[in-house]
């Protein structure tokens, strides 16, 4: 490389004692963090113990911030679908120290859905991390007549009234699934539902109902010996986690639906802090130990930072507000 010449060392001077001014800033807001966590974190689950979030909670508390001494709490707080421990949340100070482990129905969905909450799902709230995408999957009874995605629609169409399904409650992700999926695709079926997505699955074992539409891992084991049968997942492109399952939106181009589970924050949170927190929630979900978890749980690591999860967040928030407001679903 040639020497610079020696009028130009100045005007180098100058530029780099400029860019260090502007580098000083970011440097500053990132050292007003540098100790956190500095006493225990609080991840609230929204839900009892035992299911999706709860386990998040957990493999999360194991890992978090372990490196500088970081001591993380899981609280169960259940009750009105998530409502509950996310009104903690809310009102949480905005300091880092009270997160909730959630999922993408608590924020996107439950607004719409409670109309007496006393917080907003959505503007009370800071998205912060992306914990993984649940594949969703539409199964029938064994000895369903259609085949695969396009016979079940065409069966359905062919008789109007006649086909049951059955969820884990009004609103759950399960009802709101196939109620979306019947204004798509113009069909009529009857919704039948259960106190949760175990006995709604249990229902559909015993073939009390002919449909239902929930998380690979509670289908997939039933699935392998002949119990259900997988006709598609609700993504736009198929799941290596469901070899051999299309995309029911190869059929129905509209109908795409994603679940999702994240952690979030009370709102007023330092942009610096919730970047560190989101790098520190994505570290823990890429470790292998972790991800293969996941995997068992047919769901999928989905790192993103806090603004592209906001826009993840809002999109899922439009396309449900508008789908329960057109069927009229309301729980409260």
């Amino acid at each position: 490389m040639k020497r610079l010449k020696e009028h130009t060392k100045p005007l180098i001077a100058a530029c780099l004692a400029t860019a260090a001014m502007l580098v000083a800033p970011a440097a500053s807001a990132q050292d007003k963090h540098a100790d956190y966590p500095s006493k225990p974190v609080s991840l609230v689950v929204p839900f009892a113990p035992g299911g999706s979030t709860d386990i998040f909670g957990r493999l999360i508390a194991q890992h978090y911030f372990k490196e500088q001494g970081g001591n993380a709490i899981v609280e169960n707080v259940p009750g009105a679908g998530g409502n509950i421990g996310a009104s903690r949340v809310a009102r949480a100070a905005p300091d880092g120290y009270t997160l909730e482990i959630g999922a993408m129905s608590t924020h996107a969905m439950n607004g719409s859905l409670y109309t007496s909450l006393q917080f907003d799902p959505m503007e009370d709230f800071v998205p912060i991390a992306m914990l993984a995408q649940a594949i969703n999957v539409i199964a029938v009874k064994p000895s369903f007549p259609a085949q695969n995605f396009q016979e079940l629609i065409d069966y359905v169409k062919a008789h109007p009234g006649e086909v049951n399904y059955s969820s884990g409650g009004i609103g759950t992700h399960n009802h709101l699934t196939l109620a979306l999926l019947e204004e798509k695709a113009g069909l009529e079926m009857v919704h039948v539902p259960y106190k949760g997505g175990g006995p709604a699955v249990t229902a559909l074992l015993q073939g009390e109902v002919d449909m239902f539409a929930g998380g690979a891992s509670l289908l997939l084991r039933h699935a392998e010996p002949g119990n259900v049968r997988l006709i598609a997942v609700t993504e736009s492109t198929p799941s290596e986690l469901v070899p051999g399952v299309p995309s029911a939106s190869d059929v129905v181009s509209d109908f795409v639906v994603t679940n999702w589970y994240g952690v979030f924050g009370p709102k007023g949170m330092d942009p610096e802090l919730v970047k560190k927190i989101n790098a520190e929630i994505n570290r823990i979900v890429a470790l292998p130990e972790v991800a293969e978890r996941l995997s068992g749980m047919g769901m999928v690591p989905n790192p993103v930072n806090p603004d592209e999860l906001a826009k993840i967040l809002d999109e899922d928030h439009q396309l449900w507000s508008k789908t329960i407001e057109s069927l009229n679903i309301s729980n409260h």
